[in-house]
């Protein structure tokens, strides 16, 4: 039985060796043999997160379709679709109010006096601006919250249903504004990742 736990020992040992030597291999240059020391010592250097690179590289098909505004939904209000909740805080305040979810008892709710923030452990599940706010900011830019400001923005919209209109960025995150029952009278309009609906 010791010998098993033995060799159970060194493999694992010998997987994290090699998994260190994948991801940083020994013969990898240093900063300081490419730049020079000199260079270094006033030099942040950071490496850029495959995501922003993979994404700053593709050209947004917004563009390529001809729509005049490229679109881009993943900060709204402050609030950052990939937030926590202690980034939404440091952004935007503590909340006024705090509630379980009517229809997902998973999702915790904050209000605000201009939007809910809905959370889903401690990640942003969704952003949900009332008609009443009047104006969206994206980005720093402000839109009002009408189909029609919308549509002059971003064209026409990519999808309809009977509860209201949106569109999806290049990203992945979807914009939706929502109807009045029956009617074509937006109530709200809420951000969101497009694989949620």
């Amino acid at each position: 039985m010791k010998k098993v736990i033995g060799l159970a020992v060194a493999a694992c040992l010998l997987m994290v060796v090699v998994m260190i030597g994948i991801l940083h291999p020994a013969y990898a240059p240093s900063p300081a043999l490419v730049l020079g020391n000199e260079e270094i010592q006033g030099a942040a250097v950071q490496p850029v997160p495959f995501a922003e690179i993979a994404y700053i590289d593709e050209a947004p098909p917004a563009e390529a379709a001809g729509n005049p505004v490229a679109m881009d939904f993943s900060k709204v209000n402050g609030v950052s679709l990939d937030d926590g909740k202690e980034q939404v805080v440091t952004n935007i305040g503590i909340p006024d109010s705090s509630s379980k979810d009517e229809l997902f008892e998973e999702q915790t709710v904050w209000s605000y006096a201009d939007m809910k923030v809905g959370f889903i452990e401690n990640k942003v599940d969704y952003v949900s601006i009332p008609k009443d706010a009047k104006v969206v900011e994206l980005h720093g830019t402000k839109l009002p919250i009408t189909v029609e400001g919308w549509t002059e923005k971003f064209g026409e919209p990519m999808f309809k249903a009977e509860d209201g209109v949106g569109y999806v960025d290049p990203r992945g995150f979807a914009a939706k504004l929502f109807f009045k029952e029956g009617t074509n009278q937006v109530v709200s309009v809420d951000f969101f990742w497009a694989d949620q609906q």
